[in-house]
């Protein structure tokens, strides 16, 4: 009977050892007190030698820079070449670039496999905006032998005029959440967000209209949009571009000559 037990017990270890490892999330980590949990994540070494880690579902993305491949901290702070950006569900940026503060831990490299574990905290802002607090951050076997990783802060061109004021913006973004395309620009204190379906085509679209939204966030909040037109010039779906302009009102201010050429 104590064998049969025995042998019961180390069975069931067993069982729960491998459902341990076969449901372990590549990358995950609180924002604020909400779990974030990646449905992919993948690694690059670049040809400077700094590493980019990326972790993303079909409404997010979390991405962290790093100096180099390496065990070790990697501290986040100003000046250091080392930063984190997040990228969540409505398209705003949120970046430790030049005030956050954080650390990377790489703790085992498996250079067999080409795989990295680890953990990572920070905080990051929406410029003049908001902060996030990134905490108990776990990265689990992410390979880095991935292709190039695109910089989710550099999706292409944006601009506009905000109460006659040029809007140029220092991060721009582009992501299709698979029946969305959300496109936004935003400056060191306000933030603009462009939504259309994801398989529209040319043409005018005034808003309000299902599918698709214009928003502009200052730093007294967000802004409610009264009317608005948004006009795709061209879509590629294939090659995942879309170019178009835009112009809308809001409660308090008056957005024109927008204008975006991005890939998503």
């Amino acid at each position: 009977m104590k064998k049969f037990l025995f042998v019961l017990l180390a069975t069931v270890s067993l069982i729960s050892c491998e459902d341990t490892q076969t449901n372990e999330v590549a990358l995950q980590a609180k924002v604020d007190d909400r779990l974030y949990t990646s449905t992919d994540a993948r690694a690059s070494l670049n040809e400077d030698g700094t590493l980019t880690i990326q972790g993303f579902n079909d409404e997010e993305s979390m991405t962290i820079q790093l100096s180099r491949l390496g065990e070790g901290n990697f501290t986040i702070g100003e000046g250091s070449p080392n930063y984190a950006v997040y990228e969540d569900m409505g398209g705003s940026i949120y970046t430790t670039n030049p005030n956050g503060e954080g650390v990377v831990t790489i703790s085992e490299l498996n250079e067999t496999n080409k795989t990295l574990s680890g953990t990572f905290n920070f905080n990051a802002f929406l410029p003049g905006i908001d902060t996030i607090y990134v905490s108990q951050g776990t990265l689990y076997n992410v390979s880095y032998t991935g292709g190039d990783i695109v910089d989710p802060t550099n999706a292409g061109l944006f601009s506009a005029k905000v109460d006659g004021n040029q809007f140029i913006p220092v991060t721009v973004s582009s992501r299709n959440t698979g029946n969305t395309i959300i496109t936004s620009g935003s400056t060191a204190n306000a933030t603009i967000v462009i939504s259309v379906t994801a398989n529209v085509e040319p043409g005018d679209y005034t808003l309000p209209r299902g599918g698709f939204a214009a928003k502009y966030q200052g730093v007294t909040g967000p802004e409610d949009t009264v009317e608005g037109l948004v006009t795709i010039l061209e879509h590629n779906i294939s090659e995942k571009s879309i170019k178009g302009t835009f112009s809308f009102i809001t409660n308090r201010t008056d957005i024109t000559e927008g204008q975006f050429d991005v890939t998503y």
